[in-house]
């Protein structure tokens, strides 16, 4: 037995988000349909989604997001339920709202497509629907999916969905350093492109180690694969090079410890030719330390513009990404825990590019006191196992090191491992 989906006009929105909600998040057969009288006569589980029901079927009202295909700008509706507010409001519907059209309106990031039309600043999450709603701290479409789920179940009690287990990755991300080349003229030219080419990598991990604030990464790396090879799942290491000659980049202590590692590249967005050039050569570079790093995955951590970044990192080969966050506020971005494919709203369609949502990075914890951090922690995983999603957190490496700089951020990342139960 499987669902049946049924809509008068089956648009590419209406087909991505019900897939989203139904198979990836719920694990359910699901057959789409236009043809009213074959719909009537199945005998799968039905549910209907437009103007008004056709049947006793379970019927969700729509609005108009789903059946367009255009990005107008425009201010949502909302109405309370329980503790926060959603978007458009329906009435004599299975739920008072447009499930579907909310899910849509942020895994999307439609609201990010407008801003970027409108303007070249950065989306700030302070001014995103998510957070005046009040529900930016919830994988909210995972919780609405599970309120779905129930109701399928109070009235089909037959039904079975498969089942879905709470995961955990960290993703860990640090500089590769270049070294000096040898001789003297040859250590010169090199110094002086550097500060032309405003390439510091070099001069700031130098000062850095002057300081007592630099890391050695091969050690940190063999000592943090220690703490995760109890566990279950491994962290995903992300990598940033320096743009040098790869003659001048020290990569053999560092790919030692990758061999049964998942490696991508660190900051491949690109908003122009030369950027994305970028993003080929720090390929090329990552098979050097990591010949196996199929399928290519990326990671983004500095501002994440829509469409162009997402495009740019498609059109280099890479099919996996963990941007997806934000780097100084706790929160769901896209409202879920759940892997998804990427839906280009500017084309109307969906993409190869899975994106993978974290919520928290060290970044955050480490303004916090250690007994405010280890709570968040908790409320956080806590959201995840409960929706049996994914939980994703960003983290640098140097936060991982035995200095007393870090020393918190290192207890609360084992804390972290230890909790989530992996």
């Amino acid at each position: 037995m499987h669902l049946i989906i049924f809509s008068n006009i089956l648009t590419p929105r209406i087909k991505y988000i019900f897939n989203f909600i139904f198979k990836d998040i719920l694990k359910a057969e699901i057959e789409f349909t236009g043809n009213s009288q074959y719909f009537l006569q199945s005998e799968q589980v039905k549910i209907s989604y437009g103007d008004e029901p056709l049947g006793d079927e379970l019927f969700f009202k729509s609005t108009a997001l789903l059946f367009s295909n255009k990005l107008e700008e425009f201010k949502p509706k909302t109405i309370s339920f329980g503790e926060y507010q959603v978007p458009f409001p329906v009435e004599q519907s299975t739920l008072p709202f447009d499930v579907f059209a909310a899910a849509f309106f942020m895994v999307s990031r439609y609201e990010e497509y407008i801003h970027q039309k409108n303007t070249e600043e950065e989306f700030k999450p302070s001014k995103s629907y998510q957070h005046k709603w009040k529900v930016l701290d919830k994988p909210v479409i995972d919780e609405w999916a599970l309120m779905i789920k129930s109701i399928i179940k109070k009235k089909h009690p037959g039904f079975k969905f498969h089942e879905k287990k709470f995961q955990h990755q960290p993703t860990i991300n640090f500089n590769i350093l270049p070294g000096l080349p040898k001789g003297f003229l040859n250590r010169t030219k090199f110094v002086f492109s550097a500060l032309f080419k405003k390439e510091n990598n070099y001069l700031s991990s130098k000062f850095d180690r002057l300081t007592g604030v630099g890391i050695n990464n091969e050690q940190v790396l063999e000592e943090v694969n220690k703490i995760i090879a109890a566990k279950k799942n491994k962290a995903f290491y992300f990598v940033d090079f320096p743009e040098v000659p790869m003659d001048y980049i020290q990569i053999n202590g560092v790919a030692k410890h990758f061999e049964d590692q998942s490696v991508g590249l660190l900051r491949p967005c690109a908003s122009n030719k030369q950027k994305m050039t970028e993003i080929k050569e720090g390929l090329i570079k990552l098979r050097k330390i990591h010949p196996a790093a199929i399928p290519l995955t990326s990671q983004q951590l500095e501002v994440l513009k829509f469409p162009i970044c997402y495009l740019n990192i498609l059109n280099s080969g890479i099919t996996s990404d963990y941007s997806m966050g934000y780097s100084n506020v706790l929160g769901f971005r896209a409202g879920t825990c759940t892997p998804f494919n990427w839906y280009d709203l500017q084309l109307e369609k969906v993409t190869p590019l899975v994106v993978n949502s974290y919520c928290l990075t060290d970044y955050i914890l480490q303004y916090l006191t250690t007994e405010s951090a280890t709570k968040t922690l908790h409320q956080y995983i806590d959201a995840v196992k409960v929706v049996n999603g994914t939980f994703h957190s960003s983290w640098s490496l140097r936060s991982l090191s035995d200095h007393p700089k870090y020393k918190k951020l290192k207890l609360l990342f084992i804390e972290m491992l230890n909790y989530a139960g992996n």
